[in-house]
């Protein structure tokens, strides 16, 4: 049984005993895609820091991106640009939640995880 055909029926099930959605989503909803969640997240992470290695031993002396140029400026000596780090983090966020939301739009992810009988 798929996860996407599973929490429709034990939320029913939840809801049934008298459970309010909040309840739904935080005991049964919540644990079933936690571990996708969290496997989603530790490779994010690996892609993530193996994209800035590559990006930092790519750069040369007369090329810099915006990565190494952030990075050379949280580690320099003197004041901290937190600020500009924080800023790049709220783009990077905003960009990739419209593209999700883009993608959302026109592609149904229950019909790329599992095939759907008509």
């Amino acid at each position: 049984m798929s996860l996407a055909a599973r929490p429709r029926r034990e939320g029913r099930a939840a809801r049934t005993l008298g459970a309010l959605a909040p309840a739904v989503f935080a005991r049964v909803l919540l644990p079933l895609a936690l571990p996708g969640v969290l496997a989603a997240g530790l490779l994010i992470l690996v892609r993530t820091i193996a994209l800035f290695e590559l990006t930092f031993l790519v750069s040369g002396a007369r090329s810099q991106t915006l990565v190494v140029a952030l990075y050379y400026a949280a580690f320099a000596a003197g004041i901290r640009p937190s600020q500009s780090i924080d800023a790049m983090a709220v783009v990077y966020m905003v960009m990739s939640l419209a593209l999700l939301l883009a993608a959302l739009r026109f592609i149904n992810p229950v019909n790329m995880v599992m095939r759907v009988r008509r």
